[in-house]
């Protein structure tokens, strides 16, 4: 499954366990952190036995969570509960609780509690998802009934269909298209549709995918009726994102109609925000070039060229935004010569770096990352043009090439991403030497905290790393390396990212951990499974003790 990323997992996982520690705690953030770790415990406890054991600890998480005086965060441990509750067979009491959970979520996201970028429904949604990966569908989906969200469902439709189970993966597919066809803005509409659309197609499951995309483009019809100026940027942004998943399902003719229908839109928009006009024409121009259209995508550029040009000499803000945009649009065409004679006619200098920038990351994309260093070092070697081309190997799935700029240019501040990256692929040792390299060059902690206190934000967050290291144990404990991923539990000094790796580990040995990602000897290491007494006892065994240390250090915060 390639929706959600293991790399947007292990973020997840990473910023929980942030939640759960720094800095001197209350009493009241104390009992909170302790209901989160006994909910995740519990959950653990009951999908590897069902005993009065498992009884006890999720009674346990239960009062702790119903106790927690933070409600903004309750909805999460309260759905952990919840389902161990249902693995150990209490179904009803599990439903109930389930139900409470959407309740407590949707009622704390009216009061607005949350200062993160995530709400209190979001977070449910992201557990969703997460269950999903982890084997726990009947939970996923029954919470993504409760949620009503349509683009959750769609995305666990995917993963219905990935586990064999097709018929009901198009009920859960129907349920999210009616769900998504009672929104009223067209504008949202298309949004849902395509997002749905977007998670099938990552899925694997193109058919389904286009079936949504129909329902798509029948909600935006970008001709019918008088509309705001706003009301028509909206549109030809809609209709943009629905052409790229068009492009990328194959579905030429259908992209290339929508394409032809939105192009002469672009050019009579009205907008309160003239950028859109030309950030549109880049777009379209980079999808006429990706099926194939050189002759209109330059055309369009051309167009937008001469726009930009045309802009008054009064309006210089405007008139740099337009151009640094028309370059970036050369660039997405692969015409790096034409953006590099736009840049100089770029008055501000921080875009004009900007476009730089662009041209430094499409020079690495193409394997130059000489000339893309060097391009950098010729605008002063600015510290985030080397961030950006860090990332873009990162997202190419490429962590080692961006360690080996991280560590050759001194990059600063991305260490914590490049960690993640070799997770996402699948390589906590590598994951780990990054994060024992950074803290060794920032001396730790207190050197971080000293780079903080004066202003050196990004030396600062690429120092201690140590909140890194419960992800880097679940990754082994997945690939069933159990004894590398306690000794990265037993090097962790803070107690809750301790326990939370502990908690990490025992999920490993579940009978429901992942086996699906294409990892050969972790497939092979699971087949004693299907011989009765061999592997899991031992394995539920190891898990229990794993998981009893985990409850004493949470007791004892």
């Amino acid at each position: 499954m390639v929706l959600p990323s293991k790399q947007v997992m292990s973020v997840v996982f990473v910023l929980t366990a942030a939640l759960y520690s720094g800095g001197e705690a209350t009493a009241a953030e104390t009992q909170d952190t302790q209901a989160r770790l006994l909910a995740d415990i519990a959950f653990q406890y009951a999908d590897l036995e069902t005993s009065q054991r498992s009884l006890s600890i999720l009674d346990q998480a239960q009062r702790s969570v119903e106790g927690m005086t933070n409600r903004c965060f309750q909805a999460n441990p309260l759905v952990k509960v919840a389902g161990g509750y249902r693995l150990v067979g209490q179904d009803d009491k599990g439903d109930q609780l389930l139900a409470e959970a959407v309740q407590t979520a949707q009622a704390q996201e009216a009061t607005g509690c949350s200062s993160s970028a995530t709400s209190p429904t979001e977070s449910l949604a992201n557990r969703a998802r997460e269950y999903a990966e982890g084997g726990h569908l009947d939970l996923a989906v029954d919470l993504g009934r409760g949620l009503q969200d349509p683009m959750l469902l769609a995305g666990l439709a995917g993963y219905l269909f990935e586990r064999g189970q097709p018929r009901r993966a198009r009920q859960l597919q129907e349920q999210a298209l009616a769900l998504a066809q009672t929104i009223d803005e067209p504008f949202y509409k298309n949004q849902t549709l395509t997002v749905m659309a977007h998670q099938l197609r990552l899925a694997g499951h193109t058919e389904q995918a286009l079936q949504v995309l129909e329902a798509s483009l029948e909600s935006n019809s970008l001709l019918s009726g008088e509309r705001s100026s706003e009301g028509a940027s909206l549109q030809i942004s809609a209709a943009l994102y629905t052409a790229q998943e068009l492009v990328a399902l194959q579905a030429e003719q259908q992209a290339l109609d929508l394409l032809d229908q939105v192009v002469p839109e672009i050019a009579g928009l009205e907008s309160s925000f003239p950028a859109d006009q030309f950030v549109y024409w880049a777009e379209a121009a980079a999808l006429y070039g990706d099926l194939g259209r050189q002759s209109e995508a330059d055309a369009i550029l051309a167009t937008a060229l001469a726009a930009a040009e045309a802009t008054p000499n009064d309006e210089i803000q405007s008139r740099d935004d337009a151009l640094s945009r028309v370059a970036g649009g050369y660039v997405k065409l692969e015409n790096i010569d034409q953006a590099l004679q736009i840049a100089p006619l770029v008055q501000s200098a921080i875009l004009r770096t900007m476009v730089l920038q662009e041209v430094a990351i499409a020079y690495a994309a193409s394997g130059d990352a000489d000339a893309a260093i060097a391009l950098v070092q010729s605008i002063g070697g600015s510290n985030s043009a080397l961030i950006g081309i860090v990332r873009h190997y990162l997202a190419q799935n490429q962590p080692d090439q961006a360690w080996d700029l991280v560590q050759t240019q001194q990059v600063q501040g991305i260490a914590a991403e490049v960690a993640l990256g070799y997770i996402e692929a699948e390589q906590p040792e590598q994951a780990l030497e990054v994060v024992k390299a950074s803290e060794l060059e920032s001396l730790g902690a207190d050197a971080a905290l000293a780079n903080a206190k004066a202003g050196q934000a990004e030396r600062a967050a690429s120092g201690h790393l140590d909140y890194l290291r419960p992800a880097i144990a679940r990754e082994l404990a997945q690939q069933q390396q159990f004894d590398a991923a306690l000794q990265v539990a037993q090097s962790i000094t803070d107690d809750v990212y301790q326990a939370q790796a502990l908690v990490a580990i025992a999920a490993g040995y579940s009978p429901t951990a992942p086996v699906e990602r294409g990892v050969m000897q972790r497939i092979l290491a699971r087949l004693t499974h299907f011989w009765p007494g061999r592997a899991d006892d031992s394995d539920r065994q190891n898990a229990i003790e794993v998981l009893e240390q985990a409850l004493q250090i949470t007791q004892s915060l």
